[in-house]
């Protein structure tokens, strides 16, 4: 049985004259194998297309999960309300409860059961007109499913128990007037056919996953966010500092999946302190000399980064001279021709994102490899065909994690725009490098001087 961590349910209730049903949408997160996984916060947007009309937007965070909207007009949320089943605390430890909401009184009679089908505890009772509480006690670290069945119609309920209990149980523990919604937001501009610019964010012990997505309002839908970048990876320590690496396959290669963290010094701000010559190493959005303080910098930034650990997220930037060594026992910055090597494993063997095989030793040809180096998390969508931001959930086929975090070429300021990694191959002005873009399908080889700062993968021995 996989194990289930956790989801976060985001529900919107639209009522109009055209459409008077309510409408669900049901965010759910999911790792690369398919497991559950706790979606930290939704953020959901709309955009008009006339630009003096300020645009809805709403962050959901855990475990506020409910936005009512209505379509036409304020509703009297204390009013009878149809019949309905809505989850408390969702994934639980345990207990949680459940509240129904009823038209009018009637005998409903409710069951717990697995995934499975097997009913596993079940209560029949005259249920008061409003909201009544049922109690769910779950023996089972696992996925069940809460049904109530009435004179009303039939309504079912996913809840997820992340820890096992005494034992399966239901009861009812009280009445209410009317569904209680821990948030409550009007927009009068929300309806059936509008689009929704959709962000979906993980944290994971300091790293912050992050998806896009557009939906079309025309019903009720599950709406699955596929984190293709967290999965099962082999790990490697960094005996010199602790840092904990993951790694990954290609080919005949095994190449870390995270940029390198080793941070003997910080100079600061390269569009300041550059050099060609001695070793430079930076921290993205930090402009001090400290380590320690690097190392714990959060960012300053608005929207998808606000708030995380640049040190954790982007890894060390480093100028040409400080790449010279820099990867951890047993490991090495990779040279221009093993760059080479992998683009044309994935080339010639079906991991070019147009769905080619080549079969010669050019890299130049049929390179169509960015999608497949490329994270799933953090890019932009993009419209280009096959590019990195075309469906950035189908990224990372090979688990190589390739996150967008930018650059400094020629002792500019670091900026986020696509992934850049340093070879340990020299060139005319400098050294190459490779590079993915949000709105491209191959990678880049290029060269740069010394005193620029880029990220390093290193590749083992």
């Amino acid at each position: 049985m996989k194990n289930f961590i956790s989801f976060l349910f985001f529900i919107v209730f639209c009522s109009s004259y055209i459409f008077s049903q309510d409408t669900r949408l049901t965010f759910t997160a999911v790792d690369n194998d398919g497991n559950f996984v706790k979606l930290d916060s939704v953020r959901a947007e709309k955009y008009y297309s006339d630009p003096s009309t300020a645009w809805w937007a709403e962050m959901l965070r855990y475990p506020d999960t409910v936005i009512v909207i209505p379509a036409t007009s304020v509703q009297d949320f204390a009013a009878k309300a149809e019949f309905d089943v809505v989850a408390n605390e969702n994934p639980f430890i345990g207990k949680t409860s459940v509240i129904v909401n009823m038209p009018d009184e009637s005998v409903a009679n409710v069951t717990l059961a697995g995934v499975d089908g097997r009913v596993v505890a079940t209560f029949s009772k005259n249920l008061h007109e409003g909201g009544n509480l049922i109690e769910v006690n779950a023996k089972n670290a696992k996925p069940y499913i809460l049904t109530v069945n009435c004179k009303f119609g039939s309504k079912s309920v996913k809840l997820l128990n992340i820890e096992s209990s005494t034992a399966n149980s239901l009861s009812h523990a009280g009445s209410y007037d009317y569904i209680p919604q821990p948030k409550l937001t009007v927009n009068e501009g929300l309806s059936v056919g509008d689009t929704l610019w959709l962000t979906a964010y993980i944290d994971i012990d300091g790293f912050r996953y992050m998806l896009n997505k557009e939906h079309i309002i025309n019903g009720s839908a599950d709406i699955v966010f596929t984190f293709a970048d967290i999965r099962h990876y082999e790990t490697i320590t960094d005996e010199r500092d602790g840092n904990v690496y993951r790694y990954v396959q290609i080919g005949s290669q095994v190449w870390m999946a995270e940029n390198l963290r080793y941070l003997p010094s910080v100079n600061g701000n390269p569009s300041i302190n550059s050099s060609n010559s001695q070793p430079m190493y930076y921290v993205y959005n930090y402009t001090g000399e400290n380590i320690e303080d690097a190392k714990n910098h959060l960012c300053e930034l608005d929207g998808y980064y606000e708030g995380v650990n640049c040190y954790r997220q982007f890894g060390v930037y480093y100028n040409g001279p400080a790449t010279i060594g820099t990867c951890p026992s047993g490991w090495h910055l990779p040279t221009d021709a093993e760059w080479t090597q992998l683009e044309i494993y994935l080339q010639n063997n079906g991991y070019n994102s147009n769905g080619t095989n080549d079969t010669d030793e050019d890299r130049e040809t049929n390179n169509f490899t960015a999608k497949a180096l490329a994270s799933g998390c953090g890019w932009e969508l993009n419209g280009n065909s096959f590019a990195v931001g075309n469906n950035p959930e189908e990224n990372n086929s090979t688990g190589f994690c390739g996150y967008q975090c930018g650059v400094s070429l020629s002792s500019g300021e670091i900026y986020l725009g696509g992934a850049y990694w340093w070879t340990d191959t020299d060139a005319e002005i400098g050294a190459y490098y490779r590079a993915i873009s949000n709105g491209s399908y191959f990678v880049d080889r290029n060269s740069t001087q010394y005193k620029s700062a880029i990220n390093v993968r290193c590749v083992r021995d």
